[in-house]
Formats: structure tokens, C-alpha cells, sequence
């Protein structure tokens, strides 16, 4: 519950598996969600009524702006999206921005969705004690962003250098291995079965999390090396198997002096909403 004359915002988090909305006050806690299925490569109209249908409960809500994360390069100055390279290619040149500030007269700040989880994990979680630190988030794909000296790191198409090379270089298909994309293919089961059975101890479902756990470090500890960056907070729907992740990972990250854990957020890229108007 909000208390008396504190400033609520929207948040919208699009995703690879759902779009996921919430009523979010200033200091970046999240009052309440919604979520619904969103349709990787449907069309531009599908695409749309989804982030509709998930923004629905919050319409009458007194809020004081839209902060919104698309997983998508993009000229993010001017709104609009560069998606050919995502799951949402119909998006393609889109102003969504503009779309979204149409509908709902709201202030709308767009951002890609990597950096809206950035944005929450600097204001509202594990980022305020660091100066420095790599954003991950674990769903179906693998968002990452970058803080530097207290700040959001952005640049042509939303991202600096070092993580543009990760999305469109070395990062596939290789290290998208501890991410749900194909996750199945690789593993034999889905993130979903490897955690149940995980947690009933199967020998079997514990070795696929041993493997995500090298992936992943090995994917922290390249970018750690070409960002200069010494600390990453992981967030995301595969964190839930963090305890079987980590002991793998961590092998492999310590040596080097990365610190990496795992957000202790319910939702940190919704908190990012808040996280967006704060830090204009």
C-alpha cells in the first residue's frame, strides 16, 4: 500500500516468455504485478494487445509516468526499436515510446530491458553499495547491462561497446547456454523439470545445473574483463536454481576476484521503473 502523497509510476518489463506490468512507488517497491504470456514473433498487433492486456489492471491507477523495458537494440533517444536481431521482429522500427505515451497519456520513458533491471538493482537492491557491477538477468534469454560509477551504461543501439559484442558476437550460441533459449535442446529437460528434480536430489538434474554454472562464469568473467568490471548481481527466472548454479560458478569467478550474487529483489526491473524518472 502507498502512503499519503507518495509518487507511484508504471513499470513494464517485456520479455521472451511473459510481459510482466507493476504499480511501483518512488523509492522503487513494487506494490503489486501482473502477468501474461507474451508471443515471441507474433504480430506487430499481437505484440501490442499483450503489453495492452498486461498494463489493463493498472489503467485507472493516479500514477506519474510509464517506465518500460523491450528486449531489443533501438534508437533509444527517439523510441523507437531496432528488433530484427530480437524475438520480436514485427517490433522493427516501431515507436513504442510514442505508441505507449498515446494510450495511456502517461510520461514514458523506454529503455532496453537489461538496463531497466539495471536501473532497479543500482536504486532499490544490490547495486547501491556498488560503484561498479554488471546486471544479469536469467530467463529466456540472457539480458545484461552495465553500471559504472553509479550510472547506467548506454550508447549506440542502448548498449556500450562491450555489451553490443556480447549480443551480437561471442555470446551465441555458447554462452545463451545458461539462459531458457534452447535450454531444453541442450540439457535434455526443461529449466523448470531440472529444478524440481534438482531439488529431489536427481543426480542427473543436478549435473545440468553444474554445467549452467560453468556457462554462466564463463560468459561473467569474459565480460568482466572487456567492461573492467569486478562485481555482478544476477537476477531472473533461472536464478530460482541459484543454489544449485553457484558452487560451480563461484569455482570459477573467485579466483579472479569477481563478486557475484544473486538478487534478493522479487522484481528488480520493475523497481527499475521508479529507478528511470529518478535518475533524469
Amino acid at each position: 500500500m502507498a502512503g499519503r502523497g507518495e509518487v507511484l509510476y508504471l513499470g513494464l518489463d517485456v520479455g521472451g516468455t511473459s510481459i510482466r506490468t507493476g504499480l511501483v512507488t518512488g523509492t522503487g517497491r513494487v506494490l503489486s504485478t501482473n502477468t501474461v504470456e507474451s508471443h515471441p514473433g507474433g504480430t506487430r498487433e499481437q505484440v501490442l494487445a499483450d503489453i495492452d492486456l498486461a498494463l489493463a489492471s493498472f489503467r485507472n491507477e493516479p500514477v506519474a509516468g510509464l517506465g518500460a523495458g523491450f528486449p531489443s537494440f533501438g534508437d533509444y533517444e527517439r523510441g523507437l526499436l531496432d528488433s530484427d536481431l530480437s524475438a520480436y521482429p514485427s517490433m522493427h522500427r516501431f515507436p513504442l515510446r510514442r505508441h505507449l505515451e498515446d494510450l495511456y497519456d502517461l510520461p514514458t520513458i523506454l529503455v532496453p530491458d537489461a538496463n531497466l533491471l539495471a536501473y532497479g538493482l543500482l536504486r532499490s537492491g544490490e547495486g547501491k553499495r556498488l560503484d561498479s557491477f554488471l546486471a544479469i538477468g536469467l530467463g529466456t534469454g540472457t539480458a545484461v547491462g552495465l553500471v559504472r560509477e553509479g550510472q547506467v551504461v548506454t550508447g549506440p543501439g542502448g548498449f556500450p561497446d562491450a555489451i553490443t559484442r556480447f549480443y551480437t558476437g561471442w555470446g551465441w550460441p555458447g554462452a545463451w547456454r545458461h539462459s531458457g533459449y534452447r535450454f531444453a535442446e541442450h540439457y535434455g529437460a526443461d529449466p523448470e523439470t531440472a529444478n524440481r528434480r534438482a531439488n529431489a536430489g536427481d543426480a542427473a538434474a543436478l549435473g545440468i545445473w553444474h554445467k549452467v554454472g560453468e556457462a554462466l562464469a564463463h560468459t561473467i568473467v569474459r565480460l568482466a574483463s572487456e567492461t573492467e568490471t569486478v562485481a555482478c548481481v544476477v537476477a531472473g527466472g533461472l536464478a530460482t536454481a541459484w543454489r544449485f548454479i553457484e558452487p560451480s560458478l563461484q569455482s570459477r569467478v573467485a579466483p579472479r576476484g569477481i563478486d557475484v550474487v544473486r538478487t534478493a529483489m522479487p522484481h528488480p526491473s520493475l523497481s527499475g521503473a521508479a529507478g528511470l524518472f529518478y535518475s533524469m
